[in-house]
């Protein structure tokens, strides 16, 4: 860990001052005088600032997934075709608190009770030999530090 005793000693250094009463006594940096009183807050500092960026990069953009779920969710009724996280696909035929009732393949007869959190999405199949049509892809949008490609 060298990196932190030379946190500690960049931010303790005294610069010699021009003769002014007002001058910050440890360097003339924002956490100077922190790091002068108590070099462990420093490095809290530190931490606090690691975990916010986490926050940012990592567990907000996933509880807006999350969301996004929960809102297809719950628009889910009667009569949607349905595929579920493992695969299957199915037609919702009831509703209840925390399933739904789902007709798998061509046997009406079969109802099985599915958790509302293995719905994967609204979707028909393909019961066609034939691919898909391709949807265009949006235009890419150009880097800050890109050129004319």
């Amino acid at each position: 860990m060298p990196f932190i005793p030379f946190l500690l000693e960049v931010s303790t250094t005294v610069l010699p001052s021009s003769g002014d009463a007002a001058a910050p006594a440890a360097g003339g940096n924002i956490f100077g005088s922190l790091a002068a009183s108590n070099p462990v807050m420093l490095i809290v500092l530190y931490c606090v600032l690691l975990i916010v960026v986490m926050y940012f990069l990592s567990v907000r953009p996933n509880q807006k997934r999350e969301r996004k779920m929960a809102e297809m969710r719950n628009a889910i009724a009667v009569g949607d075709s349905i595929v579920t996280n493992s695969g299957l696909f199915g037609k919702v035929v009831d509703v209840t608190y925390e399933c739904f009732i789902i007709e798998f393949g061509m046997n009406k007869g079969v109802r099985v009770p599915v958790v509302k959190s293995e719905v994967f999405a609204k979707r028909e199949p393909n019961l066609s030999n034939e691919a898909p049509p391709q949807v265009e892809a949006p235009a890419k949008k150009k880097g800050l530090f890109r050129r004319g490609e």
